[in-house]
């Protein structure tokens, strides 16, 4: 399984995965996924591409869609949380950001 099916199952029955709707949970437990898999026998491209790019274009993205401007570089957790106000909305604009990511 890749992160792009991962998130797919993840987005459709989260609480079976972290328990609870907490961003922070998603976040480690996605590190956590890609942690395990980077030691692992199987290379997948995906995995690889999420975690190169992801971070960037989720800055970019909403420094674009959101007309602000982020002076460090930090994890889309991050950049996430800062133009959100609730767990719900990190939660809904990380699962159509990893859409968009995707889909590109």
């Amino acid at each position: 399984m890749n992160i792009e099916k991962l998130l797919e199952y993840m987005e459709k029955r989260p609480y079976m995965f972290i328990g609870e709707l907490n961003f922070d949970y998603l976040f480690h437990f996605i590190n956590g996924f890609l942690y395990h898999k980077g030691f692992s026998q199987e290379i997948d491209t995906i995995n690889k591409f999420f975690e190169r790019k992801f971070d960037e274009w989720v800055q970019k993205w909403i420094e674009n869609d959101k007309n602000i401007l982020f002076e460090e570089e930090r994890d889309y957790h991050y950049y996430i949380q800062n133009v959100c106000e609730t767990q719900e909305e990190c939660f809904e604009l990380f699962f159509k950001l990893c859409h968009i990511f995707f889909d590109e």
